[in-house]
């Protein structure tokens, strides 16, 4: 297939220019696992709370040094033990 003329006055004028050789040559690596980071085993929840209570939590994780993930998941764990369920460590190792 012949390249479109570059310009309107070659277009017109029936020449064309010679279509240049590709020279570079493609090297494609095989991914490794090892590069690849890990994908999250867990599963993104979503809470909705009052804008105080936010705000509230978000204070204490600045006071303890804490994430907000790692409250809410203590907060699982009380509801899962008290109706009787694994706690999410044990979810974890299944």
């Amino acid at each position: 297939m012949a390249k479109k003329p570059a310009s309107l006055e070659a277009a017109l004028g029936g020449h064309t220019q010679p279509v240049p050789q590709d020279t570079a040559e493609v090297v494609q690596h095989p991914a490794s696992q090892a590069s690849r980071p890990a994908k999250p085993q867990d599963v993104k929840l979503t809470v909705y709370v009052p804008p105080a209570a936010s705000k509230r939590l978000r204070l204490m994780c600045i006071e303890h040094e804490r994430d907000l993930n790692s409250y809410l998941r203590e907060g699982l764990d009380m509801v899962l033990e008290k109706y009787g369920q694994p706690s999410l460590a044990e979810f974890k190792d299944k």
